[in-house]
């Protein structure tokens, strides 16, 4: 047959053909499975990636797995392999096809995503004492994978990005607070620590969802904005983009840029677009096994903090459907004091108690309180040593079992009304304790709903006996209830009280559902 195409064709021609016959796809894997590594130990890791149509993978793992797998019509497979306990013992893994994949310096150990906006990205070189802290910062078991920030119209399946070890000269730019949660688990643990980072500054929580949860959790409202701007939205993003590099290019060389005279951007930015950032930054690493989730955003939802109650769950949900491992621990930041710019002055209070209401609506969920850490001037905290050790603890206790005791900030559990005073009991509290004379915070109000400072102290070791002589049929109590009050009530631990209110009553942002679109 070779000789009769030969005759027919030529040489030149059949080395074409014969090679183009020949030819097949490269295995691939996405940029999350690539050296330095990290895949949490004793479970049974999700691995997938693509191939030709048909082919058949093996995958050898050095600590002796091993496993077969067929590319199905389209090239794409996917497969389990049990990981063993963790070590810092380095380990490989073989993918063998067609071609050969090496992956080289892998640890097994305990694997966290680490999201949110500005002060989860936040980083090492602008955060407190950061000389000293990256002068530290040798610990090449603790691994950073940072997804670069990314909008997508429609679900991404891979993001540009790798595995990077920690050092003094990488450290710089990763995430503060991913870091310091990690070194404490790293410490704590002794096993490698996987930090997979996806942050956007500045980045509201609607654009963390999928859209299909979105429907179904109660956001329809989101979802029909969506659909009704979608193709508009589109398209004078990108006549931004056009704008913009066009504005850029005319700009003088080596003089300062005059900002005022930029393109106006006509559409909410890119990190508030509805399930934008689901698509680009988190649908690709979906499915990676991991032990839970950290989370530290909030400050761009103020303004529409009452459907935060509904947003904040539903996006939680979203995500554990979509890893499909469980109800993993999901671990969040409640917003610091700051100077928002709202009338009233609450809408903050209102975003934080949403915070706290979704500990009550959604399981397996930890927040840390930070009213005693913040700025009010500046809506980034600095200090995220402190802020990284509250989240450690809430997983060293409830996942690692390393903690015993007290471990976590007192919330509200319940009140009852004695006469002129109200009586608030705490969870998480056996002795509370006031920094400072007296305690800071409490407003009181009747069934008029006007709420006027109230005296407290401390009954019980965990409960509040609040007053005033301006109400003497109270009704209920607010705590804490302000953008940028700094309170004072601390458990015996010296970890501070949520800000909480003990009313139904309804939000200065109840109704609102969404961003402004001109």
């Amino acid at each position: 047959m070779r000789n009769i195409l030969k005759a027919v064709i030529g040489p030149p021609l059949l080395l074409l053909l014969v090679t183009a016959t020949a030819s097949k796809a490269d295995i691939k894997l996405p940029a999350i499975f690539s050296d330095h590594m990290i895949l949490q130990q004793n479970t049974q890791v999700k691995l997938w990636g693509t191939a030709d149509a048909g082919e058949n993978i093996t995958i050898v793992a050095s600590w002796g797995e091993e496993k077969s797998v067929t590319a199905d019509g389209k090239g794409n497979w996917k497969t389990e392999i049990q990981t063993p306990a963790g070590s810092h013992v380095p380990q490989q893994i073989i993918f063998k096809g067609n071609n050969n994949v090496f992956l080289g310096n892998v640890l097994i150990g305990e694997v966290w995503l680490c999201s949110g906006q500005s002060n989860m990205a936040w980083s090492i070189k602008r955060s407190h004492n950061s000389y000293e802290e990256t002068k530290n910062a040798n610990y090449p078991s603790i691994r950073f994978f940072h997804i670069p920030r990314k909008l997508a119209w429609k679900p991404q399946n891979d993001v540009n990005a790798h595995w990077q070890p920690c050092s003094p000269e990488s450290i710089s730019d990763q995430s503060a607070l991913a870091y310091f949660f990690g070194r404490e688990l790293r410490q704590e643990l002794d096993v490698p620590i996987g930090l997979i980072v996806s942050a956007w500054g500045g980045s509201g929580a609607q654009a963390w969802i999928d859209k299909e949860t979105a429907g179904k959790e109660g956001l329809q409202d989101i979802v029909d904005w969506y659909n009704t701007n979608e193709s508009k939205l589109q398209q004078y993003r990108y006549d931004f983009v056009k704008a913009s590099a066009e504005w850029r290019s005319k700009q003088p060389e080596g003089a300062p840029i005059d900002w005022s005279t930029r393109p106006k951007r006509n559409l909410p930015g890119d990190q508030h677009m509805p399930f934008a950032l689901y698509n680009g930054m988190i649908h690709p690493i979906k499915t990676y096994s991991m032990k839970g989730a950290i989370w530290y955003q909030g400050e761009s939802n103020v303004s529409r903090a009452h459907q935060y109650r509904t947003l904040f769950p539903a996006m939680i949900k979203s995500w554990r459907n979509v890893w499909n491992q469980g109800n993993f621990p999901f671990y969040y930041v409640q917003i610091a004091p700051f100077h928002y710019s709202d009338y009233e002055g609450i809408t903050s209070a209102e975003l934080r108690d949403a915070q706290l209401k979704t500990l009550d609506v959604t399981e397996n969920t930890g927040m840390v309180v930070i009213t005693d850490i913040g700025d009010v001037n500046d809506i980034h905290p600095t200090k995220k040593q402190e802020v990284g050790r509250r989240l450690a603890l809430l997983a060293l206790h409830n996942d690692y079992k390393k903690i015993e005791g007290a471990y976590s900030s007192p919330f509200y559990k319940s009140h009852r009304v004695e006469g002129s005073k109200i009586i608030v009991s705490l969870d998480h509290a056996k002795a509370l304790k006031a920094r400072g004379k007296d305690l800071i915070g409490f407003t009181i109000a009747g069934k008029n709903k006007v709420f006027v400072k109230a005296d407290a102290k401390i009954i019980n070791g965990n409960q509040l006996e609040i007053s005033s002589k301006q109400v003497r049929r109270p009704v209920a109590v607010r705590f804490g209830w302000s953008n940028a009050l700094v309170t004072n009530l601390f458990n015996e631990i010296n970890l501070p009280v949520s800000p909480f209110k003990t009313d139904n009553w309804k939000d200065t942002t109840e109704g609102k559902i969404h961003l402004d679109f001109p």
